[in-house]
């Protein structure tokens, strides 16, 4: 069985690959991405945290010095440490936090000046869906062309509302890691094919777990009949 994965080798593949300028809807999300970015880039912990952790460490440690030992001793101690590891390690993750904040921030606001998006386009024929049978998301088997199928995983559900459907838009990984969402639907929902959940997980315990976006030559009939037949 032939096998491809989307982004490395879309040149060999029939798949549309395009350049075009934002949607009014994702120009509108990126923007509002990067308000709430900015927002949370500040932090919400102040100044005054650090004071109240620090007195607070000195009375609990004074209070279980003072005291016999008992278990007050052990509980205002213990309040202690915490409100010094406070003190000692909050600052560093808030400077991992901003630094990390500041490099989303700057890869975001360079993809808003860009205007532009990456994208596949996909025209489909038929869609299976396969449920999770764990947690390790939902499988869908994208029958694109003659005798290939394009395996897309939801580990994070954002698919359900407008997926799946005949028509759509893949973004590149850049994009998508930035963007939250994999796919742009391009035509109303459709109601696909379903696999058995537990003979998807049976079929992958056997024959392995296809990748995200790759791309096998198979026959998409035979390969639905393969799965439910694990069941």
């Amino acid at each position: 069985m032939c096998q491809a994965q989307l982004y490395r080798q879309p040149s060999n593949m029939d798949i549309l690959f395009k350049t075009r300028p934002f949607y009014p809807d994702e120009l509108r999300l990126l923007k509002t991405l990067k308000t709430q970015r900015e927002k949370e880039s500040g932090g919400k912990i102040k100044f005054y945290h650090f004071v109240i952790a620090g007195f607070s460490g000195a009375g609990f440690t004074y209070l279980a010095a003072l005291l016999p030992d008992s278990f007050w001793t052990f509980l205002f101690g213990t309040l202690a440490v915490f409100a010094f590891a406070f003190l000692v390690f909050t600052p560093y993750e808030i400077y991992k936090m901003r630094r990390k904040s500041k490099d989303f921030l700057q890869r975001l606001n360079a993809t808003i000046d860009k205007g532009t998006v990456d994208t596949y386009l996909i025209n489909t024929k038929r869609i299976a869906v396969a449920k999770e049978y764990e947690d390790e998301g939902d499988l869908f088997l994208i029958d694109y062309d003659n005798d290939k199928v394009l395996y897309l995983w939801d580990y994070d559900y954002n698919l359900r509302k407008k997926f799946p459907c005949l028509d759509f838009e893949i973004y590149e990984d850049n994009f998508f890691k930035l963007f939250g969402r994999q796919v742009y639907p391009l035509s109303d929902r459709i109601k696909p094919l379903t696999i058995d959940r537990k003979a998807k997980w049976s079929y992958m315990s056997k024959i392995g777990t296809p990748g995200h976006l790759q791309i096998d030559n198979t026959n998409f009939d035979k390969l639905v009949e393969e799965y439910n037949n694990c069941a």
